[in-house]
């Protein structure tokens, strides 16, 4: 991607967190980028599609070429959501706002941001998940929410 990355930005999504801001720091290290930009809340709200539209809009309006996206958002136990130890603590709503935040916010980033990634070119967006969101560790059960959410995503 060297080539193509010169004079071109790079965007992390959730650039606060701990796998995000070691994203951006490295990504910034790295002289082949025109534009590093992190993004988190309360500038881009996952739950808000107004929020990641106005985000996007403001990413766009910077006119270098966005060729890589790195969505590192993600919440176990935080934001509304909770970390169940068993199926006798399952909240609806709970559950919902694990979604939003998990999998739906993630396909709002894609619905406003894929647009605005360079077509001349390799482009990249990509999503992290999450290694509990696997059948393979269901059998360290608690976590119902965020496993089904990470999943779907």
């Amino acid at each position: 991607m060297t080539t193509e990355t010169t004079g071109a930005m790079a965007l992390v999504i959730g650039a606060r967190g701990g796998i995000g801001s070691a994203l951006l720091r490295s990504l910034r290290s790295e002289p082949r980028w025109s534009a590093v930009t992190g993004l988190s809340r309360p500038e881009l709200e996952l739950s808000d599609e107004s929020s990641i539209a106005a985000a996007a809009q403001l990413v766009a309006a910077q006119g270098i070429p966005l060729r890589l996206v790195i969505n590192a958002t993600g919440a176990l136990d935080k934001h509304g959501c909770i970390a169940e130890k068993t199926w006798k603590q399952i909240d609806p709503a709970a559950m919902q706002k694990a979604f939003t935040i998990n999998t739906i916010g993630p396909a709002l980033l894609m619905k406003h941001f894929l647009p605005l990634l360079a077509r001349d070119g390799r482009s990249v967006f990509a999503t992290l998940s999450a290694r509990v969101g696997s059948i393979g560790d269901n059998h360290l059960g608690g976590w119902y929410s965020y496993r089904a959410s990470k999943a779907a995503l």
